[in-house]
């Protein structure tokens, strides 16, 4: 179940670095001519235009998915916090048993190169556990109880794979969010335009497909993906109006899955904000991780 909550994850993940840009209201609102037809031997008053205040247009779906697959091409860097919340229940026979792991994540990622420092908090029943990892071009560096350990090259490709999908194409991203465009609406708060997707039926599976690819996925996920009963995912995310660069992102995902005897049900609640946007110009390793054997 491990391998396969890791794997989920990282699919939830995709999702929150995937959905990256903003929309510009660009249609003009037509002026109006008033119609002269009727004539009168009256002297007329010159008419005031008055102007009616413009309400702001919000751009439409396909507006708004095309702005930010470029936003998403040109941004550099950004720094992502992300609050995860996963509760389980497993049952197998007539027994049933619940846990609930919560994962707090802090990173900073560069694009070109496509570098990342990244600190992991894990709470559960079984315990805490707090992990430092910085992935970068000359190798991959972990901390855990205070130990730093380089990881050996044969054991990289994993790790790389799970931040490939920040480099994923443009055209991806569009035809990933039009799989959803008839479960989407486009609301403003403030200065942001806000995008949410309830998202269910057919789509879901398509779209959890297309996530694991961009996440570089293996037969044994495509498997999984094939056993998982997807029940809703709902995405909700931000965009600074000016900016056109991300604010916030929220997933919520509830699915059931058969294995190994087992049912699971999970429900798994993602909420990420993005800071410092274009402003990482580098992932430092410190020297004692560069030092690790």
């Amino acid at each position: 179940m491990k391998k396969w909550t890791a794997l989920l994850l990282g699919a939830i993940l995709a999702i929150g670095l995937t959905a990256c840009g903003d929309a510009k209201k660009d249609e003009p609102t037509a002026a109006q001519t008033p119609s002269s037809e009727e004539q009168s031997t009256e002297p007329q008053e010159t008419p005031v235009n008055e102007e009616e205040p413009k309400e702001s247009e919000l751009p439409t779906v396909d507006e708004l998915i095309e702005k930010a697959a470029q936003a998403s091409k040109e941004m550099k860097s950004f720094a992502l916090a992300a609050d995860i919340e996963q509760n389980f229940v497993v049952s197998h026979g007539e027994g049933q048993e619940e846990q609930s792991i919560n994962m707090k994540l802090d990173s900073e990622v560069t694009i070109e190169p496509l570098e990342m420092k990244q600190n992991m908090v894990m709470s559960s029943p079984e315990g805490n556990m707090e992990m430092l990892q910085y992935i970068t071009e000359n190798g991959i560096y972990l901390q855990m109880d205070d130990e730093w350990m380089k990881i050996p090259e044969e054991s990289e490709g994993e790790i790389r794979s799970s931040i490939e999908g920040v480099e994923q194409s443009a055209e991806q991203q569009v035809e990933q969010f039009k799989m959803i465009a008839q479960d989407t609406e486009i609301t403003e708060e403030g200065d942001e335009y806000v995008l949410t997707a309830d998202v269910s039926g057919n789509n879901l599976k398509d779209l959890a497909k297309s996530i694991m690819d961009q996440a570089g996925s293996d037969p044994q996920t495509e498997a999984m993906i094939e056993q998982m009963d997807i029940k809703s995912i709902k995405i909700v995310y931000s965009v600074n109006k000016e900016s056109y660069l991300p604010m916030r992102s929220d997933v919520d995902m509830v699915l059931t899955m058969e294995a190994e005897g087992q049912s699971v049900e999970l429900d798994m609640k993602m909420k990420s904000t993005y800071a410092q946007h274009n402003a990482i110009n580098k992932i430092e390793v410190p020297q004692e991780a560069l030092d690790a054997q």
